[in-house]
């Protein structure tokens, strides 16, 4: 009997476990009330996900399961949806999951559509509902590139996959782009009402772009501000700090998918933002509350430079997570150290601003704290650091306002005070204008004696027929003086002829004196005085015996001793020299004056490159001083200045002048006027405005011909037009005189030495032709009539050598130069090299046959082989 009492237990036993089990098993799939409203799919206590990592295939498992088949042949376990599934070190291949949600659906809804919302998968996924594809996003074929890892999924369901009042299968493929996670990472999953999910959605992307458009707005109003004000940085900082933030929010947003950039860039872009939005807004808390430099956030501000560069040039995403987890984040504790204790001592010293900015930043902090576990996957919790910023934003933008606020109270009450102030201040002023025209008529009275002193020293004493000297001058100081406007300034310029030996000079001094207005022309009038006294001394005195560059040396001797005798209270930079005018041969000593120009054939360029003395007047130039030389030529100009040919002001950079920096800038404006002092001053003035004295000193060399004549343009031309009527009528002896002395006018005309070189082989002279053309050559290195008459000449004169290193440079450009082919056959067969002769004259009677002179040399050299003379 009591056997039979355990049966039983044993059988009711057995039974309740059943029912119970039964009872688990139908409570583990969860039933959808309706589809009218949205319900969510997130794993609960009763019912759940289940994930696999065995190979499945989702269409034809559906079915059978569907079918009433409920056997599987792969393994699954449980899975907390959302949140990361974490690979087994056991299945390091294992890239693929297969996620799987069964529920059971309504019996009937009356909604239009239906749609799901999957979260944010771990990159590529394949969503299948009752074996059909409803969605997908990536491609799975490509395994190293990021595809969507943070996008949001949201699929359509066509109504008729669901199965009404009976079991739904959801199966999501999922491929992870980070190693060993995989899942349904974060957001939320739901399916309802297609139109319900997808205005919740879009609402949420929306609202946070309509909170990034007030975030832009307010950092590019706070850049406006800085660009206003250079001085307050930290709106330039706070401007940066929100427009990165800006950046930042937007690529995590969803609707950066819609943008067709590879998520890859947008990464980029993202991880650059991240990294560099605590330096900029540590710094904005330091300039807003004066925090002392820090060497320690320096260098890491170094760092995170490198870190963007970093992102910049690689293209590895997992890397980048790795160093914004491990690195950036680390290196952003110091910046929050720094912050918190100086916001802390700011409290302590009772700056209102800092309390409001540390809650800030403390809620800032904690926001992040919780977004780093939960991207570490420690925690699975919304992101907050949108929200606190927002909380940043606004407690900044209430400082600032704040600030504002008292800056327009202080301005209003300045303005009730600024009637009487404005009296009060207007009187002064009268009173102190009144003082100052005084002051002004007997400073404008010291100036007209001054003038008056310096005006007959500065003077163009040159009466040379040869050598024509030109002034202009332009003193940055103009002022009034009984209703006539006068100059006054430190620039000077002297010329005067002297006569030293048998042999008469043109003198000249171009000078600037240091200091403005009446400074200066205190040092113009000693230099005037002196060296006028210089020049009357030479005519009556030893000096004239002297030889050009002892007169120099002496004159700038004693120059220097008077300028020294102030004690460095007077300088002066000067150019002085003696132009011979008999051969144009210049002698000169620069003291630390602007290089003097040359201008030459419409080209202006320096004469000097270096200058190896001092201002006149300081100590140590009588012993380092040297006389310079330079041989003007027929035609040539030299133009003297004072620096205020180069001290131009361009314009304004903010507070900030921009000044010509270019002294090669002068040499443009010399070609444009083409020499003429007045044009030169018109060009420089509309580059920009003068800022100091400006004085011009020009000296032309125009040597007078034998017959009397002086150089000039038509003059010229009229000589090389009468030289080619000579050559026209055979009479080359007439046209040889008239071109050599046309090339005395002009030695580097090209037109006139090619004739002249004609010329002189038409008289057979060849040695004079043979160096008419190596000028030429000089001028044009390259020309193929200038090498071969070269070459031939130097065969005719014997130089073999020459002659056969000028025919191979034409022949190596021109191989088929007929004429040249022919002069170097010739030359080889002077020089015995037969076959190289032969192989010459062949190659120019294969470009022209039957030509007279190339079949005369081939002869010649036939001869000349077979020792026939």
């Amino acid at each position: 009997m009591s056997g039979f009492r355990l049966k039983v237990i044993f059988v009711l036993v057995l039974l309740f476990c059943f029912l119970t089990a039964r009872e688990v098993s139908s409570e583990s799939i969860q039933k959808i009330e309706s589809f009218e409203t949205v319900t969510s799919l997130n794993s609960t206590e009763l019912h759940g996900w289940e994930v696999s990592t065995d190979e499945i295939d989702p269409i034809a498992f559906s079915k059978s399961y569907l079918s009433g088949n409920k056997s599987q042949k792969f393994r699954t376990v449980k899975h907390k949806i959302p949140g990361v599934y974490i690979l087994k070190d056991s299945d390091p291949n294992t890239k693929t999951a297969f996620l799987i949600k069964k529920f059971i659906a309504p019996k009937s809804w009356s909604t239009a559509g239906l749609a799901v919302r999957l979260g944010t998968i771990s990159d590529k996924d394949e969503t299948y509902l009752n074996g059909v594809l409803i969605g997908k996003t990536g491609n799975f074929n490509e395994v190293d590139k990021p595809q969507a890892y943070d996008k949001i999924r949201v699929y359509s369901i066509p109504t008729e996959l669901i199965v009404k009042g009976g079991e739904n299968l959801l199966i999501i493929k999922v491929r992870g782009f980070f190693s060993k996670k995989l899942g349904i990472e974060q957001d939320r999953t739901e399916i309802g009402n297609a139109f319900l999910v997808y205005k919740d959605f879009y609402d949420g992307e929306y609202l946070k772009l309509g909170f990034l458009i007030v975030y832009s707005t307010v950092g590019f109003f706070f850049l406006f501000l800085y660009l206003r004000k250079r001085s307050s940085k930290e709106n330039f900082y706070y401007g940066l700090f929100t427009v990165l933030l800006v950046i930042y929010q937007f690529l995590r947003n969803q609707t950066k998918y819609d943008i067709g950039i590879d998520l890859i860039y947008l990464k980029k872009i993202e991880y650059i933002a991240v990294a560099f939005l605590m330096p900029v807004a540590y710094r904005f808390n330091r300039f807003y509350f004066k925090f002392p430099k820090a060497a320690v956030t320096n260098v890491l501000d170094v760092i995170f430079i490198l870190i963007g560069c970093f992102y910049l040039v690689t293209n590895d995403v997992n890397l980048y997570s790795q160093v914004n987890k491990h690195v950036v984040q680390m290196l952003y504790l110091p910046y929050v150290g720094y912050m918190l204790y100086y916001l802390v001592k700011r409290l302590i010293e009772k700056e209102k601003d800092a309390l409001l900015i540390l809650i800030a930043v403390l809620i800032v902090v904690i926001a992040s704290t919780i977004d780093a576990l939960t991207t570490r996957n420690v925690i699975l919790f919304p992101r907050l650091l949108v929200y606190a910023f927002f909380v940043f934003i606004l407690s900044v933008a209430t400082i600032l306002a704040n600030r504002y606020v008292s800056l327009n109270k202080i301005v209003e009450e300045l303005n009730e005070d600024l009637e009487k102030k404005v009296v009060q201040r207007t009187r002064e002023l009268n009173d102190t204008l009144t003082e100052v025209k005084t002051l002004k008529i007997q400073q404008d009275a010291d100036y007209f004696l001054t003038s008056l002193l310096i005006n007959p020293l500065s003077t163009n004493h040159n009466r040379s027929s040869v050598i024509k000297t030109d002034f202009y001058t332009k003193q940055k100081k103009s002022f009034e003086f009984k209703n006539r406007t006068y100059e006054i300034g430190g620039d000077i310029n002297i010329s005067g002829n002297i006569k030293l030996g048998e042999t008469r000079y043109a003198a000249f001094v171009n000078g600037d004196a240091m200091g403005k207005s009446i400074q200066g022309a205190g040092g113009a009038l000693v230099m005037g005085t002196v060296f006028n006294s210089i020049l009357a001394r030479t005519i009556n005195t030893e000096l004239n015996l002297l030889t050009p560059e002892l007169w120099l040396k002496r004159a700038f001797q004693e120059l220097q001793s008077i300028f020294e005798s102030f004690d460095g209270s007077m300088y002066i930079s000067a150019i002085l020299g003696l132009v011979e005018e008999g051969t144009g041969r210049l002698l000169f000593i620069n003291a630390e004056h602007p290089n003097a120009v040359l201008y030459r054939d419409k080209k202006a360029s320096f004469i000097q490159d270096e200058l190896d003395l001092r201002k006149l007047g300081i100590p140590g130039n009588e012993t380092l001083f040297s006389v310079k030389e330079f041989q003007m030529e027929n035609g040539d100009v030299l133009i003297l200045g004072s620096d205020g040919r180069d001290d131009i002001l361009l314009g304004m950079d903010g507070d900030s002048r921009i000044l010509n920096e270019d002294e090669t800038a002068f040499l443009k404006r010399v070609e444009e006027a083409d020499g003429d002092l007045k044009e030169i001053h018109s060009h420089i003035v509309k580059q920009g405005e003068l800022t100091d004295d400006f004085t011009l000193l020009k000296i032309s060399y125009i040597p007078v011909l034998a017959n009397g004549l002086s150089y000039g343009e038509d003059y010229f031309r009229k000589e090389l037009k009468t030289a080619k009527e000579f050559l026209r009528t055979n009479e080359y002896t007439k046209a040889i005189e008239v071109l050599e002395n046309v090339q005395k006018l002009r030695i580097a005309d090209e037109e006139s030495l090619w004739l002249l070189g004609k010329s002189y082989m038409k008289e057979k002279q060849y040695v004079r032709a043979e160096n008419c053309f190596k000028r030429l050559l000089f001028i044009k290195p390259d020309q193929s009539e200038y090498l071969y008459y070269l070459s031939y000449c130097a065969k005719i004169n014997k130089n073999y050598a020459e002659a056969v290193a000028i025919g191979e440079k034409l022949f190596s450009s021109e191989p088929d130069h007929i004429r040249n082919l022919i002069n170097l056959a010739d030359l080889y067969r002077m020089l015995k090299n037969f076959k190289l002769a032969e192989d010459l004259v062949d190659r120019a009677l294969d470009i022209t046959p039957e030509y007279e002179h190339a079949l005369a040399v081939k002869r010649a050299i036939g001869n000349s082989s077979a020792g026939i003379v």
